[in-house]
């Protein structure tokens, strides 16, 4: 009886071991990836009504930037400046300034891209979503990676659209005017409107969802934003020309997201007037590609002290 006992409890701690074995392996198997996370991070962003609201917003901003822009150069083109009568013969267009108003159109589109980013990232918060994700996927870093690349692969894509949308309607504008071609160095704003442009969309809802994850509120990293976007370089640049004793500003306002996203579109090109103003300034003004490293710099400040809190600080 004893030795029929043995048997059995060793057959079915086999049994057990077996079961056990195959349960690792079905949980290896289903255990959710980094694939899976973005996959649902992406799933949840589409399904919001918000999404498609302010990155429709943000490349209709820049398709509206881009032909008010593009108005304004052909008109001055017709008229005589000293006159204010219309020319018999239209002045040639300067294909720079062209190539400026693209890289420009997406200033005014930044603030609406670091809203979406901030709001991408606080909704899980404000709306108690952040339980039922972490329960989901209790790996707080994996979480907020994948949360963060969603966010810059859809502000990516609205910039690509943004930036198409706004070549057409500045092609149409400039049709059967005389374009003059760029020379020397202005040809590298090419590569940076084409490329540049997008990632830097990209770099701001990546600042923003860093934000978003700083203050875990919406209307604390939405505020933020509209400072580092609109408020400080402004304030900064205006104290540093009434002030002469702290013109050092002048420099300081230049390294604010803002001012380094703008610098970096304008590829440091500069017209005759901007360049005679800018030649009387005592200040240091970096080039367009240190602004980038200035702006990346922002962004991983940003990004980096988001994930610290979301990794380390209890949820709300």
């Amino acid at each position: 009886m004893s030795v029929t006992t043995t048997n059995a409890e060793a057959a079915s701690a086999a049994v057990n071991r077996s079961a056990g074995r195959r349960a690792n392996r079905w949980n290896r198997r289903i255990r959710l990836s980094f694939l899976g996370s973005l996959k649902a991070e992406l799933l949840k962003l589409r399904s919001l009504k918000s999404t498609w609201i302010l990155l429709g917003l943000a490349a209709a901003l820049m398709v509206g930037m881009a032909a008010l822009s593009a108005w304004t150069i052909t008109f001055m083109a017709t008229v005589d400046i000293t006159t204010g009568k219309t020319l018999d013969h239209p002045k040639p267009l300067a294909a720079v300034d062209l190539w400026a108003v693209l890289a420009s159109s997406g200033s005014t589109a930044a603030l609406v891209i670091g809203i979406f980013g901030v709001m991408a990232i606080t909704s899980e918060y404000t709306t108690s979503a952040i339980q039922s994700s972490l329960t989901a996927n209790p790996r707080r870093i994996m979480f907020y990676t994948s949360k963060s690349l969603a966010v810059a692969l859809y502000a990516l894509a609205s910039g690509m659209v943004g930036v198409l949308l706004a070549s057409g309607v500045l092609w149409l504008f400039v049709h059967g005017h005389d374009v003059a071609a760029l020379k020397g160095d202005q040809w590298r704003i090419i590569p940076i409107t084409v490329a540049g442009f997008p990632l830097i969309i990209m770099l701001i809802a990546l600042l923003a969802v860093g934000l978003g994850a700083l203050t875990r509120s919406t209307v604390g990293g939405v505020s933020i934003v509209v400072v580092l976007l609109m408020v400080l370089s402004s304030i900064l640049a205006i104290v540093s020309m009434a002030v002469s004793q702290v013109s050092w500003l002048g420099t300081l306002a230049y390294l604010t997201p803002d001012m380094s996203m703008n610098n970096f579109l304008g590829a440091s090109i500069r017209s005759d007037a901007v360049s005679s103003v800018t030649s009387q300034q005592n200040y240091w003004i970096p080039e367009w590609w240190q602004s980038g490293l200035i702006l990346c710099a922002w962004v991983a400040v940003a990004w980096i002290g988001g994930l610290t809190v979301t990794a380390k600080a209890d949820i709300k």
